[in-house]
């Protein structure tokens, strides 16, 4: 069989070959006995999905979670992988995991490595099976899974508070919307109405006010058309790569935002390089697959250029450094890490320092912007009802 495999040399150099075997376990064997780090193996002819085949179902982070904590108790006790992984599989009460299980258990059954099976599967993290990997090489599978799931309940945790807490800005966001579409859409009109039945002069804040009103209905069906538009434009722009860099880019120039979602975006690299260094991956390889981990494009691309200045020979912090992307801290962090040979405690460390001032940082701006969101509300509903009750309290002074 053919397959196309993915692999390290001994120089530090990343590339792509076929190569001819029996089986993608027996290639593993032999191009790591030819001293080469071996990032992935497929069969060629499975590259290509089937026409019309329907995407997996994803894995729910929380199932994945319960999954590797079982799956660890289960492989303490010295059960063989194959039984464990049959016994969660029909633990397992989604449809998606017990697939997905299913197929790596017949991987590891036909003789190939539980990181191969896994990362054949394709529905799993490939920071997952790069830290199965590690630990196959060093025979230590036991802790780098311990260490696994630890930062699977840190990661987790901290991206449900930093959802958490923008969930009531983002309530009040959509509340103001919808309060000013409906006195636009509807009370604005019935006063209109009711001033011109009885042929009040208006002052310049009613007209203002009536004036936006009709408008907003004339046009209704133009304006939300051009939002539809405008989404599908921008959904359009997100597909392609060029488009999520410059989103990527402008985002992290927001003011107040911006420096939150570089935070942290530093600390989801600074956490996944550091699981996959304790693991006991080579540098190189842990930049590869921490790259192909993080979310942010603007951060993939500048750990493309860390990952050819760390393979000719460069040091770490230094590479990081010229790419602009990293904050002066990180920076200073990494290089003592490097300095005192406990770079992945270091990196630990900034991913939980990071973390902590995203949380800080994350409270201080809800807290601001709650008091500014009701302060607009307030304005918008005490300017429509001073508009409209201009003309009454005209109208009673001229009966007095």
């Amino acid at each position: 069989m053919e397959f196309i495999c993915k692999i390290g040399t001994p120089a530090g150099r990343v590339r792509s070959q076929v190569e001819q075997a029996a089986s993608a376990s027996e290639l593993r064997q032999r191009l790591a006995a030819e001293g080469y780090y071996v990032f992935s193996v497929r069969a060629k002819d499975r590259l290509r999905a089937p026409l019309g085949r329907r995407p997996a179902a994803k894995i729910r982070d929380d199932d994945f979670l319960v999954f590797n904590e079982q799956f660890l108790t289960l492989s303490k006790s010295g059960l063989p992988l194959h039984k464990s992984l049959e016994l969660l599989a029909r633990q397992s009460r989604r449809e998606s995991l017990r697939a997905a299980l299913d197929e790596v258990r017949e991987r590891v059954r036909a003789g190939a490595l539980l990181s191969e099976a896994f990362e054949a599967a394709g529905r799993f993290p490939r920071i997952y099976a790069a830290t199965l990997r590690a630990g196959e090489r060093s025979g230590s599978l036991d802790r780098v899974l311990a260490q696994y799931v630890a930062y699977q309940k840190v990661s987790r945790s901290f991206r449900k508070k930093f959802l958490a807490a923008l969930i009531y800005p983002a309530f009040l966001v959509v509340f103001l919307g919808i309060l000013i579409a409906f006195v636009v859409g509807f009370i604005v009109p019935r006063f209109a109405e009711l001033y011109a039945d009885i042929g009040a002069q208006l002052p310049a804040p009613t007209v203002f006010v009536i004036s936006v009103s009709l408008a907003f209905r004339r046009y209704a069906v133009a304006v939300f058309a051009l939002l539809i538009a405008a989404a599908a434009g921008l959904r359009a722009a997100w597909r392609s790569a060029r488009g999520r860099l410059l989103w990527d880019r402008l985002r992290y120039r927001l003011p107040a935002v911006g420096p939150l979602l570089l935070k942290f975006s530093v600390a989801e690299f600074a956490r996944t390089l550091a699981t996959l260094l304790q693991g006991g991956a080579p540098i190189v390889a842990a930049l590869e697959t921490a790259r192909q981990s993080v979310s942010s494009p603007l951060l993939i691309r500048a750990l493309g250029e860390v990952q050819k200045e760390v393979t000719s020979g460069q040091s770490l912090s230094g590479s990081l450094r010229r790419t602009g992307f990293f904050p002066p801290t990180a920076i200073d962090m990494i290089e003592v890490g490097e300095g005192t040979g406990a770079l992945p405690a270091m990196l630990e460390s900034l991913a939980e320092f990071f973390e902590e001032d995203v949380n800080v940082d994350l409270a201080t701006l809800v807290a601001l912007v709650d008091p500014v969101m009701i302060a607009i509300i307030a304005v918008v509903v005490a300017f429509v009802l001073v508009a409209f009750y201009l003309p009454l309290f005209s109208m009673a002074g001229q009966v007095h």
